[in-house]
């Protein structure tokens, strides 16, 4: 037993990539995972919320609320027309507007419910829940003391008409006071007023949001995974002989690594085909009106991820490196690419390298046509256009390493 230990010690340490992998794997894996809810505990690093802000009102008491918003440290307004806010909206560049519509300021004096609005894109429903809850905090602290102040003032007029002006300011002055520091009845008495109007800019009728992330987040990494176990078949063959009496017969090398990029992108459209037929037979995702640009970037889904599957076959040395090097790559394009998490909820400066991943560019494309329901031209080109890019480029180096790493070696 102790000789079968030392050879298959000896056999895992002269792999000394597969070694360095195996080793490094958890702790990279640990640092991306707590990097992509949140980082270090540095309160310094905090997250801040884009929100759009569109004042229609144009009034003092507006101007007053926007700048005291802006002082929220968790708040980064973007000053923005209502049409387009929407527009930002719709395409997913940006997650929500505050609109402060015409008659605010007149509103706030007259105690009549505020009319400001918060439009959203309920694909961050999570996210408005948290800048919902700032946004009140923010208003209470300084539209607030007016409304509070203005119904102290109805109340002592109405009460006490013929009350000497000298002593209705004292008492006005010291009841405010006093309002401003029980915050319990300034919410329960001025919560109707006060409260904030929620709207998805998104139908309804779209669909279920938490479906299609899970969707499509699970299809793509998934997808990785297969056709890099499938890439992997090259090494096997390699080990074998197979490789060897492939290239003796009158067969370009080149056709070989073709051969199986088309393999694997048939295989990867199946596989994602069923993914997504499934889940519309099981669980009701809305496809049937979706299928011409669903297929399209299935085609360019699967032609990225078999691309991504080849470069990593022919870089790796052995089955083991192939392994462990593709499970720390997917499991970090999945994570900072939005298939295990949604995007938003990460720091800022991951949101801005998700970018880099298949992972982003695939969950985007289904976003924008089953959540988003946009048109095929346009920003869905774009990312259908980057996918096949990101796979022609994945191509191009795997045959340059196909020629270096396996021909040669072989």
């Amino acid at each position: 037993m102790l000789k079968i230990l030392r050879k298959e010690l000896k056999s895992f340490l002269k792999d000394r990539r597969a070694v360095m992998l195996t080793l490094l794997l958890p702790a990279i894996l640990i640092s991306v995972f707590s990097l992509a809810f949140g980082g270090s505990n540095n309160d310094d690093d905090i997250q801040k919320i884009p929100l759009l802000v569109c004042d229609q009102d144009n009034s003092k008491i507006t101007k007053q609320t926007i700048n005291d918003i802006d002082s929220v440290k968790m708040i980064d307004i973007i000053p923005c027309s209502f049409d387009s806010a929407i527009d930002l909206i719709k395409r997913g560049k940006r997650s929500s507007v505050l609109v402060l519509k015409k008659g605010f300021s007149d509103s706030v004096k007259e105690m009549k419910h505020l009319p400001w609005e918060l439009q959203y894109d309920a694909a961050h429903i999570q996210e408005m829940g948290v800048l919902q809850s700032l946004l009140s905090r923010a208003l209470y602290t300084s539209v607030g003391k007016i409304v509070s102040k203005n119904a102290i003032i109805k109340n002592i007029d109405t009460q006490f008409p013929s009350m000497d002006s000298v002593a209705r300011n004292i008492i006005i002055a010291k009841a405010t006071a006093g309002s401003e520091s029980d915050n319990s009845k300034e919410d329960n008495g001025m919560q109707s007023i006060m409260k904030l109007n929620t709207v998805s800019v998104i139908s309804a009728k779209t669909g279920n949001l938490g479906l299609v992330q899970a969707v499509a987040g699970t299809a793509v990494m998934m997808l990785l995974f297969s056709l890099t176990s499938m890439g992997g078949g090259l090494l096997d063959e390699k080990e074998q002989g197979t490789l060897k009496r492939l290239l003796y017969s009158p067969i370009h090398p080149a056709q070989i690594l073709l051969g199986k990029m088309a393999a694997s992108i048939l295989v990867a459209s199946v596989q994602l085909t069923f993914m997504f037929g499934f889940s519309s037979a099981v669980f009701h995702l809305h496809i049937a009106d979706k299928i011409l640009p669903l297929a399209i970037l299935i085609f360019a889904t699967a032609f990225a991820c078999s691309g991504f599957g080849l470069l990593l076959a022919t870089f790796a040395k052995s089955r083991q490196q192939l392994q462990s090097m593709s499970t720390l790559i997917i499991l970090s394009m999945s994570v900072i690419g939005g298939s295990m998490v949604p995007t938003f909820i990460m720091p800022q400066w991951m949101q801005d390298i998700s970018v880099v991943s298949i992972n982003y560019w695939s969950i985007q494309g289904f976003y924008d046509i089953l959540w988003r329901e946009l048109p095929i031209a346009g920003t869905f080109l774009t990312k259908v256009g980057i996918l096949l890019a990101i796979g022609t480029t994945f191509t191009l180096v795997a045959f340059r390493l196909f020629r270096k790493n396996v021909l040669a070696l072989d």
